[in-house]
């Protein structure tokens, strides 16, 4: 009996995490009490680098038990009678970290932020960054995993609430839903081709997104994958762009090289090996499949950091509106 409660205290590992945390590196099993320790640090000196102004301005969404929360930026667009139609909406998803002071958009100055609203200002949009789940507490406990801020744990519930919040939006400023955008780094690219954008988005009717960092399909259960590559037509009027960095991740040669390698010994491939290209690449397939209009920037010598969002953002919404879709 003693063995038996000792296993009902065990935290549930979700079947679909494995999979939906491809672009997070297998750890060495001593690591996750390293994080666990980090975690705690920097929940300690979280003051120094959050701002209580910049936590505050970020509004609580619930939809079916799910709190996420996000902000609005260029609220001055909806009184601004120089304007010729109504703004569209620009959302970033922001990526996985260890603790919410690893957010760029809880900085206490966030260039980040400040950033994506001036790009989404000029092109006449509302700027709505998202925290990813876990950031702020929600108040039910639900986040008990290594990395506690991030999309991959229940990603079909996040979808759900991110989908109602468009809705909500939509009707609480009225915006042109032809012209939405979508952006995501790392953890949050992910979540917009595993799951955000495999599904039907109700209100919006076009434009595209920007995936940065990420952007793979391998964990979109193959139930929906079916289900999608049944309409493909559901994406025409979607302009798709995936960067990502040479040295993001293993190179697809290098992946081919560790391959053979292995063959050659006759032994197991070990945990899983990500690739930035690789993921943009199966992403770039599927979405085309549906309709999509794709391109890929292989970014030479970048790595998994560093990316300068706000101006591929820029380039890839200044495409976006010469080539019709916006």
């Amino acid at each position: 009996m003693k063995r038996l409660s000792h296993r009902l205290r065990r935290p549930l590992i979700h079947r679909n995490q494995r999979r939906l945390s491809a672009h997070i590196p297998r750890l060495h099993p001593l690591l996750p009490r390293a994080a666990r320790l980090v975690r705690a640090v920097a929940t300690v000196f979280e003051p120094l680098v959050l701002a209580s102004s910049e936590v505050v301005g970020y509004r609580p969404f619930s939809y079916r038990g799910r709190t996420i929360y996000y902000r609005v930026d260029n609220l001055n667009l909806l009184s601004d009678s120089s304007a010729d139609r109504a703004p569209g909406l620009l959302l970033y998803f922001d990526g996985d970290h260890i603790s919410r002071a690893g957010s760029r958009l809880l900085r206490r100055h966030s260039p980040l932020r400040a950033e994506l609203a001036r790009v989404a200002e000029e092109f006449n949009m509302l700027s709505v960054p998202i925290l990813a789940p876990g950031s702020l507490s929600d108040g039910t406990g639900l986040f008990s995993s290594l990395l506690t801020i991030n999309w991959w744990v229940r990603a079909r519930s996040h979808g759900r609430t991110v989908r109602a919040l468009i809705k909500e939006l939509s009707l609480a400023y009225g915006l042109d839903m032809s012209r939405v955008w979508f952006a995501g780094y790392s953890g949050g690219a992910e979540f917009l081709s595993y799951e955000l954008l495999t599904r039907e988005l109700g209100e919006v009717t076009g434009a595209g997104a920007s995936l940065i960092a990420g952007g793979g399909v391998d964990g979109i259960p193959a139930k929906v994958r079916q289900r999608a590559l049944e309409n493909p037509t559901s994406h025409r009027g979607f302009l798709m762009s995936w960067h990502v960095g040479l040295r993001d991740g293993r190179s697809p040669s290098g992946m081919r090289l560790r391959a053979r390698r292995l063959a050659r010994r006759k032994a197991p491939r070990g945990g899983s090996v990500w690739s930035a290209q690789v993921a943009a690449q199966e992403g770039i397939a599927f979405y085309e499949a549906l309709g999509a209009r794709t391109a890929l920037q292989v970014i030479p010598g970048r790595g998994h950091t560093g990316y300068p969002i706000p101006a591929l953002v820029a380039a890839d919404l200044s495409a976006a509106k010469r080539l019709g879709y916006l």
